[in-house]
């Protein structure tokens, strides 16, 4: 779902939960009906980039309503406005089998902090429910205890709530499935080891790469500098796991990691990006590359 295909001037301004309610008891039997179910959801999966076309399928007949909810709510990446995380996450709350549904949500720049807040509780009630959940993005700032209660076991993982790496430290010990992971590291001092073992791709600044990389085979990595890095430091404590990286991608606002001592421990890297370009002197630098 898309939050463009859902809001535009001449779309109607639903979002999932509208199907609970302008859908309930209007239905009446037809021929979809009596479909099997092999044939009935190829037809249905081919509107699955079309929000639009599938709430209005969705109101067709029962069949028909459970596999148009099925691909709406896999993938939820509501808009920042609150009130649309909140119907989102009521419907999941309120039913069991549509949370199950959720394979994957976003919940971007939120600014409820406080506990008391009852739209904090009901984010980690929703999270609670959603059993079956693999990708969770959230750039917000959430109550430490956001994962408690939770069973899921995520494939991708993307949390900003940088004070609370404490916290989130004791979810991912639970979380042995994971192998995409963002965030930014503020804590040098706890042991991270062995968590994440099947980590593959890892995004975040110095700090998130010397607390996740070593011990692990991770193939892919986007570093990004936060503010203040330093960007002239030594890498080769990390040069065996390098030894893995088949994708490097370096550098964003805050500028890029000095290229010539970075090149020398990418003998296997395969895809280079370069982002934060602010030197002419980096053309140079790529003449060490081991290609």
């Amino acid at each position: 779902m898309t939050p463009s295909s859902l809001h535009s001037h001449s779309a109607p301004s639903y979002i999932q939960i509208d199907i609970l309610i302008i859908g309930r008891n209007r239905y009446v039997e037809t021929p979809m009906d009596n479909l099997p179910l092999d044939l009935l959801r190829p037809i249905v999966e081919n509107l699955a980039d079309d929000s639009r076309s599938l709430l209005a399928v969705s109101l067709a007949s029962r069949e028909l309503r459970m596999e148009g909810q099925r691909i709406l709510f896999r993938r939820v990446t509501p808009p920042t406005n609150k009130d649309h995380h909140t119907k989102f996450l009521t419907a999941v709350t309120s039913s069991s089998l549509l949370a199950s549904l959720v394979e994957e949500y976003h919940q971007f720049d939120l600014l409820d902090r406080r506990p008391e807040e009852p739209f904090l509780g009901l984010t980690c009630r929703g999270l609670q429910a959603m059993v079956n959940l693999k990708i969770l993005r959230l750039r917000t700032s959430n109550h430490p205890q956001s994962f408690r209660g939770c069973t899921f076991q995520l494939e991708a993982l993307e949390w900003n709530d940088y004070p609370d790496v404490e916290h989130i430290l004791d979810f991912l010990r639970t979380q042995l499935q994971l192998r995409t992971l963002r965030l930014y590291w503020k804590r040098p001092d706890l042991d991270t080891s062995g968590i994440c073992p099947r980590l593959q791709l890892l995004h975040g600044d110095r700090s998130t790469m010397n607390a996740f990389l070593p011990g692990r085979h991770v193939t892919s990595i986007k570093w990004t500098p936060s503010n203040g890095e330093l960007l002239n430091d030594s890498v080769d404590h990390l040069s065996r796991e390098f030894n893995h990286i088949r994708f490097f991608s370096v550098g964003g606002w805050w500028g890029h990691h000095r290229l010539d001592i970075l090149i020398p421990h990418l003998g296997a890297v395969e895809v280079f990006e370069l982002g934060g370009l602010r030197s002419l002197s980096v053309p140079v630098c790529f003449k060490k590359f081991p290609l």
